[in-house]
Protein backbone atom coordinates (compact mmCIF):
# COMPACT_ATOMS: atom_id res chain seq x y z
CA UNK A 1 0.00 0.00 0.00
CA UNK A 2 1.47 3.02 -0.79
CA UNK A 3 2.30 5.58 2.05
CA UNK A 4 -0.02 8.73 0.99
CA UNK A 5 -2.85 6.05 1.53
CA UNK A 6 -1.75 5.08 4.68
CA UNK A 7 -1.81 9.00 5.92
CA UNK A 8 -5.14 9.21 4.10
CA UNK A 9 -6.63 6.56 6.22
CA UNK A 10 -5.31 7.75 9.12
CA UNK A 11 -6.00 11.23 8.68
CA UNK A 12 -9.82 10.11 8.35
CA UNK A 13 -9.96 8.06 11.85
CA UNK A 14 -8.80 10.81 13.80
CA UNK A 15 -11.24 13.14 12.08
CA UNK A 16 -14.15 10.74 12.66
CA UNK A 17 -12.94 10.49 16.19
CA UNK A 18 -13.21 14.38 16.88
CA UNK A 19 -17.22 13.87 15.91
CA UNK A 20 -18.09 17.08 17.60
CA UNK A 21 -15.97 18.58 14.79
CA UNK A 22 -16.98 16.29 12.19
CA UNK A 23 -20.66 17.22 12.78
CA UNK A 24 -19.94 20.80 12.53
CA UNK A 25 -18.21 20.23 8.86
CA UNK A 26 -20.62 17.71 7.62
CA UNK A 27 -24.12 18.48 9.31
CA UNK A 28 -23.87 21.98 10.09
CA UNK A 29 -21.47 23.56 7.35
CA UNK A 30 -23.29 21.33 4.74
CA UNK A 31 -26.82 22.38 5.53
CA UNK A 32 -26.41 25.50 6.50
CA UNK A 33 -26.72 27.02 3.16
CA UNK A 34 -29.30 25.33 1.60
CA UNK A 35 -31.15 26.07 4.84
CA UNK A 36 -29.98 29.82 4.90
CA UNK A 37 -31.06 29.94 1.24
CA UNK A 38 -34.74 28.29 1.12
CA UNK A 39 -35.27 30.93 4.59
CA UNK A 40 -34.10 33.94 2.19
CA UNK A 41 -36.80 32.20 -0.73
CA UNK A 42 -39.63 32.03 1.41
CA UNK A 43 -39.06 35.36 2.95
CA UNK A 44 -38.77 36.97 -1.05
CA UNK A 45 -41.75 35.12 -1.93
CA UNK A 46 -44.05 35.94 0.59
CA UNK A 47 -42.97 39.57 1.04
CA UNK A 48 -43.60 39.76 -3.03
CA UNK A 49 -46.52 37.85 -2.96
CA UNK A 50 -48.05 40.07 0.07
CA UNK A 51 -47.68 43.55 -1.43
CA UNK A 52 -48.33 42.38 -5.05
CA UNK A 53 -52.25 40.99 -3.44
CA UNK A 54 -52.53 43.09 -0.36
CA UNK A 55 -55.13 46.35 -0.63
CA UNK A 56 -52.74 49.25 -0.38
CA UNK A 57 -53.66 51.96 1.89
CA UNK A 58 -52.50 55.18 0.53
CA UNK A 59 -52.41 58.77 2.06
CA UNK A 60 -53.48 61.35 0.20
CA UNK A 61 -52.88 65.13 0.41
CA UNK A 62 -55.22 66.62 -1.37
CA UNK A 63 -57.94 64.26 -2.40
CA UNK A 64 -60.83 66.34 -2.93
CA UNK A 65 -58.87 67.53 -6.39
CA UNK A 66 -59.10 63.98 -7.80
CA UNK A 67 -62.26 62.29 -6.99
CA UNK A 68 -62.68 60.31 -10.27
CA UNK A 69 -58.94 58.96 -9.57
CA UNK A 70 -59.18 58.15 -6.29
CA UNK A 71 -62.12 55.99 -7.10
CA UNK A 72 -60.54 54.38 -10.02
CA UNK A 73 -57.38 53.59 -7.70
CA UNK A 74 -59.94 52.27 -5.19
CA UNK A 75 -60.50 49.34 -8.29
CA UNK A 76 -57.13 48.57 -8.34
CA UNK A 77 -56.92 47.61 -4.80
CA UNK A 78 -54.99 51.16 -3.30
CA UNK A 79 -57.46 51.98 -0.34
CA UNK A 80 -57.50 56.04 -0.09
CA UNK A 81 -56.79 57.12 3.83
CA UNK A 82 -56.66 60.41 5.42
CA UNK A 83 -54.02 63.11 5.02
CA UNK A 84 -50.94 63.25 7.16
CA UNK A 85 -50.32 66.54 8.97
CA UNK A 86 -46.33 65.91 7.99
CA UNK A 87 -46.07 63.37 4.59
CA UNK A 88 -42.64 63.81 4.13
CA UNK A 89 -41.76 62.79 7.50
CA UNK A 90 -43.96 59.77 7.92
CA UNK A 91 -42.96 58.27 4.94
CA UNK A 92 -39.19 58.48 6.13
CA UNK A 93 -39.98 57.03 9.80
CA UNK A 94 -41.43 54.33 7.62
CA UNK A 95 -44.67 54.92 9.67
CA UNK A 96 -46.41 54.76 5.83
CA UNK A 97 -44.74 53.13 2.20
CA UNK A 98 -46.20 56.40 0.52
CA UNK A 99 -48.31 59.43 -0.11
CA UNK A 100 -49.85 60.53 -2.85
CA UNK A 101 -49.72 64.45 -2.95
CA UNK A 102 -52.48 66.34 -5.33
CA UNK A 103 -51.86 69.46 -7.03
CA UNK A 104 -54.41 71.81 -6.38
CA UNK A 105 -54.35 72.79 -9.91
CA UNK A 106 -55.25 69.14 -11.08
CA UNK A 107 -58.70 70.08 -11.71
CA UNK A 108 -58.00 73.24 -13.50
CA UNK A 109 -55.35 71.50 -15.56
CA UNK A 110 -56.84 68.40 -16.92
CA UNK A 111 -60.04 70.67 -18.06
CA UNK A 112 -57.56 72.93 -19.96
CA UNK A 113 -56.07 69.37 -21.11
CA UNK A 114 -52.70 69.93 -20.08
CA UNK A 115 -50.84 67.19 -17.89
CA UNK A 116 -52.09 67.36 -14.66
CA UNK A 117 -49.46 67.34 -11.95
CA UNK A 118 -49.11 64.75 -9.18
CA UNK A 119 -46.16 63.80 -6.51
CA UNK A 120 -45.36 60.32 -5.29
CA UNK A 121 -43.76 60.58 -2.06
CA UNK A 122 -41.81 57.43 -1.15
CA UNK A 123 -38.05 55.88 0.09
CA UNK A 124 -36.36 54.36 -2.97
CA UNK A 125 -34.10 52.66 -0.55
CA UNK A 126 -36.21 49.92 0.09
CA UNK A 127 -37.69 47.02 -1.46
CA UNK A 128 -40.77 46.72 0.28
CA UNK A 129 -41.58 50.49 -0.71
CA UNK A 130 -40.22 49.72 -4.62
CA UNK A 131 -43.06 46.70 -4.92
CA UNK A 132 -45.93 49.13 -3.18
CA UNK A 133 -44.98 52.47 -5.92
CA UNK A 134 -45.00 50.35 -8.94
CA UNK A 135 -48.63 49.45 -8.03
CA UNK A 136 -49.31 52.86 -7.47
CA UNK A 137 -47.92 54.12 -10.13
CA UNK A 138 -48.71 51.40 -12.54
CA UNK A 139 -52.91 52.56 -11.52
CA UNK A 140 -51.89 56.07 -12.19
CA UNK A 141 -50.79 54.93 -15.69
CA UNK A 142 -53.48 53.30 -16.70
CA UNK A 143 -55.86 55.98 -15.79
CA UNK A 144 -53.84 58.38 -17.81
CA UNK A 145 -53.79 56.32 -20.39
CA UNK A 146 -58.02 55.66 -20.63
CA UNK A 147 -57.94 59.37 -20.03
CA UNK A 148 -55.90 59.82 -23.25
CA UNK A 149 -57.89 57.25 -25.42
CA UNK A 150 -61.08 58.94 -24.14
CA UNK A 151 -60.23 62.49 -25.58
CA UNK A 152 -59.00 61.59 -28.63
CA UNK A 153 -62.44 59.40 -28.94
CA UNK A 154 -64.56 62.37 -28.37
CA UNK A 155 -62.35 64.35 -31.05
CA UNK A 156 -62.80 61.76 -33.18
CA UNK A 157 -59.29 60.58 -33.69
CA UNK A 158 -57.98 56.83 -33.43
CA UNK A 159 -56.45 56.19 -30.18
CA UNK A 160 -54.16 54.08 -31.59
CA UNK A 161 -52.54 56.81 -33.98
CA UNK A 162 -50.30 57.69 -30.59
CA UNK A 163 -49.11 54.42 -30.69
CA UNK A 164 -45.98 54.36 -33.07
CA UNK A 165 -44.54 51.19 -31.76
CA UNK A 166 -45.48 48.61 -30.00
CA UNK A 167 -42.80 46.09 -28.47
CA UNK A 168 -43.45 42.96 -27.46
CA UNK A 169 -41.51 41.62 -24.75
CA UNK A 170 -40.76 37.76 -25.24
CA UNK A 171 -39.27 35.83 -22.27
CA UNK A 172 -36.82 33.74 -23.44
CA UNK A 173 -35.55 32.02 -20.23
CA UNK A 174 -36.48 28.93 -18.93
CA UNK A 175 -39.05 28.13 -16.41
CA UNK A 176 -37.94 30.06 -13.01
CA UNK A 177 -34.79 30.92 -14.35
CA UNK A 178 -35.49 34.44 -14.17
CA UNK A 179 -36.29 34.85 -10.76
CA UNK A 180 -32.96 36.66 -8.89
CA UNK A 181 -33.63 34.39 -6.08
CA UNK A 182 -31.03 31.77 -7.59
CA UNK A 183 -28.36 34.54 -7.72
CA UNK A 184 -27.35 33.51 -4.33
CA UNK A 185 -26.54 30.04 -4.49
CA UNK A 186 -23.08 29.80 -6.30
CA UNK A 187 -21.87 31.88 -3.51
CA UNK A 188 -23.14 29.60 -0.80
CA UNK A 189 -22.01 26.50 -2.46
CA UNK A 190 -18.69 28.10 -2.91
CA UNK A 191 -18.41 29.09 0.57
CA UNK A 192 -19.83 25.91 1.99
CA UNK A 193 -16.55 24.20 0.50
CA UNK A 194 -14.07 26.96 1.58
CA UNK A 195 -15.47 26.56 4.91
CA UNK A 196 -14.64 22.75 4.79
CA UNK A 197 -11.09 22.87 3.56
CA UNK A 198 -10.40 25.66 5.61
CA UNK A 199 -11.68 23.45 8.88
CA UNK A 200 -9.51 20.13 7.99
CA UNK A 201 -6.33 21.94 7.10
CA UNK A 202 -6.16 24.54 10.13
CA UNK A 203 -6.42 20.90 12.12
CA UNK A 204 -4.64 18.54 9.93
CA UNK A 205 -1.58 20.79 10.08
CA UNK A 206 -0.98 23.30 12.13
CA UNK A 207 -3.42 21.75 14.71
CA UNK A 208 -1.05 18.75 14.65
CA UNK A 209 2.00 20.82 15.15
CA UNK A 210 0.77 22.67 18.17
CA UNK A 211 -0.66 19.26 19.05
CA UNK A 212 2.68 17.72 19.00
CA UNK A 213 1.39 14.77 16.69
CA UNK A 214 3.31 15.88 13.75
CA UNK A 215 6.94 15.22 14.49
CA UNK A 216 6.62 11.18 15.42
CA UNK A 217 4.35 10.64 12.27
CA UNK A 218 7.26 12.09 10.19
CA UNK A 219 9.53 10.48 12.00
CA UNK A 220 8.59 7.82 9.74
CA UNK A 221 10.54 6.30 6.98
CA UNK A 222 8.92 8.39 4.25
CA UNK A 223 9.23 11.01 1.44
CA UNK A 224 7.27 14.47 2.87
CA UNK A 225 5.57 14.69 -0.29
CA UNK A 226 3.87 12.19 0.73
CA UNK A 227 2.21 12.64 3.97
CA UNK A 228 1.42 16.17 2.40
CA UNK A 229 -0.84 13.86 -0.53
CA UNK A 230 -2.50 12.20 2.21
CA UNK A 231 -3.81 15.24 4.10
CA UNK A 232 -4.49 17.10 0.37
CA UNK A 233 -6.04 13.66 -0.02
CA UNK A 234 -8.67 13.57 3.60
CA UNK A 235 -9.79 17.58 2.45
CA UNK A 236 -10.52 16.72 -0.93
CA UNK A 237 -12.26 13.95 0.15
CA UNK A 238 -14.40 16.07 3.15
CA UNK A 239 -14.70 19.11 0.78
CA UNK A 240 -16.45 16.67 -1.43
CA UNK A 241 -18.69 15.25 1.01
CA UNK A 242 -19.51 19.17 2.23
CA UNK A 243 -20.49 19.84 -1.44
CA UNK A 244 -23.10 16.85 -2.17
CA UNK A 245 -24.48 16.81 0.70
CA UNK A 246 -25.16 20.65 0.10
CA UNK A 247 -26.52 20.29 -3.40
CA UNK A 248 -28.88 17.19 -1.92
CA UNK A 249 -29.95 19.71 0.63
CA UNK A 250 -31.23 22.08 -1.94
CA UNK A 251 -32.84 19.99 -4.37
CA UNK A 252 -34.46 18.49 -0.96
CA UNK A 253 -35.48 22.34 -0.23
CA UNK A 254 -37.22 23.19 -2.94
CA UNK A 255 -39.22 20.55 -3.30
CA UNK A 256 -40.19 20.62 0.99
CA UNK A 257 -40.93 24.18 0.19
CA UNK A 258 -44.04 26.13 -1.40
CA UNK A 259 -41.82 28.95 -3.48
CA UNK A 260 -45.26 30.15 -4.88
CA UNK A 261 -45.14 30.92 -9.09
CA UNK A 262 -41.57 31.50 -8.79
CA UNK A 263 -41.17 27.87 -10.74
CA UNK A 264 -37.35 27.41 -9.17
CA UNK A 265 -36.43 23.97 -8.85
CA UNK A 266 -33.05 22.33 -8.03
CA UNK A 267 -33.18 19.68 -10.93
CA UNK A 268 -31.98 15.71 -9.48
CA UNK A 269 -29.91 16.19 -12.74
CA UNK A 270 -27.78 19.32 -11.72
CA UNK A 271 -26.14 17.71 -8.69
CA UNK A 272 -23.98 15.41 -10.66
CA UNK A 273 -23.48 17.83 -13.20
CA UNK A 274 -22.93 20.31 -10.72
CA UNK A 275 -20.12 17.91 -8.49
CA UNK A 276 -18.42 16.95 -11.41
CA UNK A 277 -17.94 20.77 -12.60
CA UNK A 278 -17.24 21.50 -8.85
CA UNK A 279 -14.35 18.69 -7.70
CA UNK A 280 -11.39 20.53 -9.03
CA UNK A 281 -12.77 23.65 -7.38
CA UNK A 282 -12.48 21.47 -4.27
CA UNK A 283 -8.91 20.64 -4.81
CA UNK A 284 -7.85 24.18 -5.17
CA UNK A 285 -9.09 24.90 -2.41
CA UNK A 286 -7.75 21.93 -0.94
CA UNK A 287 -4.63 22.71 -2.03
CA UNK A 288 -4.50 26.30 -0.96
CA UNK A 289 -5.96 25.84 2.40
CA UNK A 290 -3.24 23.54 2.91
CA UNK A 291 -0.61 25.20 1.89
CA UNK A 292 -1.45 28.54 3.99
CA UNK A 293 -1.89 25.86 7.57
CA UNK A 294 1.20 24.57 6.55
CA UNK A 295 2.78 27.68 6.76
CA UNK A 296 0.93 29.35 9.99
CA UNK A 297 2.97 27.75 12.91
CA UNK A 298 -0.18 27.65 15.17
CA UNK A 299 -3.65 27.25 14.80
CA UNK A 300 -4.72 30.45 16.02
CA UNK A 301 -2.36 31.96 13.26
CA UNK A 302 -3.57 29.29 10.28
CA UNK A 303 -7.21 30.99 10.62
CA UNK A 304 -6.05 34.18 10.87
CA UNK A 305 -4.78 33.55 7.92
CA UNK A 306 -7.57 31.64 6.44
CA UNK A 307 -9.95 34.10 7.00
CA UNK A 308 -7.88 36.34 5.10
CA UNK A 309 -8.19 34.01 2.42
CA UNK A 310 -11.61 33.41 2.44
CA UNK A 311 -12.88 37.04 2.24
CA UNK A 312 -10.26 37.47 -0.75
CA UNK A 313 -11.57 34.54 -2.83
CA UNK A 314 -15.36 35.69 -1.95
CA UNK A 315 -14.97 38.62 -3.49
CA UNK A 316 -15.45 37.44 -6.89
CA UNK A 317 -18.34 35.81 -5.46
CA UNK A 318 -20.34 38.42 -4.56
CA UNK A 319 -19.38 40.66 -7.54
CA UNK A 320 -20.70 37.68 -9.63
CA UNK A 321 -23.69 37.47 -7.90
CA UNK A 322 -24.49 41.45 -8.10
CA UNK A 323 -23.64 42.02 -11.79
CA UNK A 324 -23.97 37.95 -13.14
CA UNK A 325 -22.05 39.14 -16.26
CA UNK A 326 -21.21 36.74 -18.85
CA UNK A 327 -17.34 35.53 -18.57
CA UNK A 328 -15.53 34.34 -21.57
CA UNK A 329 -12.60 34.00 -23.18
CA UNK A 330 -9.41 33.60 -20.64
CA UNK A 331 -11.07 34.24 -18.20
CA UNK A 332 -12.73 31.09 -17.69
CA UNK A 333 -9.38 30.06 -16.51
CA UNK A 334 -10.03 31.83 -13.22
CA UNK A 335 -10.69 29.54 -10.88
CA UNK A 336 -14.43 30.92 -8.41
CA UNK A 337 -14.81 33.67 -11.23
CA UNK A 338 -16.07 31.77 -13.76
CA UNK A 339 -17.26 28.96 -11.44
CA UNK A 340 -19.81 31.34 -10.00
CA UNK A 341 -21.20 32.84 -13.18
CA UNK A 342 -21.35 28.64 -14.79
CA UNK A 343 -23.01 27.88 -11.52
CA UNK A 344 -25.61 29.68 -12.51
CA UNK A 345 -25.99 29.04 -16.24
CA UNK A 346 -26.30 24.94 -14.59
CA UNK A 347 -29.66 26.29 -12.67
CA UNK A 348 -31.04 28.33 -15.51
CA UNK A 349 -30.80 25.64 -17.76
CA UNK A 350 -28.43 26.84 -20.09
CA UNK A 351 -26.63 25.08 -22.83
CA UNK A 352 -22.74 25.41 -22.25
CA UNK A 353 -19.75 24.64 -25.05
CA UNK A 354 -16.97 22.08 -24.17
CA UNK A 355 -14.82 25.17 -23.40
CA UNK A 356 -16.88 26.42 -20.68
CA UNK A 357 -16.91 23.09 -19.84
CA UNK A 358 -13.31 22.38 -19.35
CA UNK A 359 -11.34 25.96 -19.39
CA UNK A 360 -12.94 26.77 -15.62
CA UNK A 361 -11.71 22.80 -14.30
CA UNK A 362 -8.37 23.02 -15.94
CA UNK A 363 -7.78 26.39 -14.57
CA UNK A 364 -8.52 25.24 -10.76
CA UNK A 365 -6.80 21.99 -11.30
CA UNK A 366 -3.10 24.12 -12.66
CA UNK A 367 -3.83 26.45 -9.55
CA UNK A 368 -4.19 23.74 -7.48
CA UNK A 369 -1.33 21.68 -8.58
CA UNK A 370 0.84 24.97 -8.04
CA UNK A 371 -0.37 25.15 -4.59
CA UNK A 372 -0.08 21.51 -3.67
CA UNK A 373 3.42 21.69 -5.27
CA UNK A 374 4.53 24.90 -3.07
CA UNK A 375 2.93 23.05 0.23
CA UNK A 376 4.91 19.64 -1.10
CA UNK A 377 8.23 21.91 -0.56
CA UNK A 378 6.91 23.38 2.76
CA UNK A 379 6.66 19.86 4.42
CA UNK A 380 10.11 19.44 3.10
CA UNK A 381 11.68 22.00 5.39
CA UNK A 382 13.40 21.30 8.51
CA UNK A 383 11.13 24.07 10.55
CA UNK A 384 8.44 23.09 9.25
CA UNK A 385 8.43 20.33 12.57
CA UNK A 386 10.77 21.78 14.83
Amino acid sequence: MKPWIIVFRKELKDLFRDRRTMVNILVLGALLGPVLAMGLMLLAVKMISDEAEKTIELPVQGAEYAPVLLDYLASSRISVVAALADPQAAVRAQEVDAVLVIDPAFPRQLRDGKPAQLTLLSDHSRSKTRIVRRRIETAIENYSANLGNLRLSLRGVDPSITQVMVLHDRDLSKKGSDAQLLAFLPYLLIIGIMQAAMVVAADLTAGERERQSLEPLMANPVAPEQFMIGKLATNVLISLAVLSLSLLGFAAGTRMIDLGDTGITFSLLSIPVLLLFLSPLAFFFAALMSFVGAFARTVKEAQTYLGLLVLAALTPSMIQMMLQSKVQDLELLLPIWSHNYLINEVLRGEPLSLAQWLLPSAGALLAGGLLAALAGRLYRKPDFIF
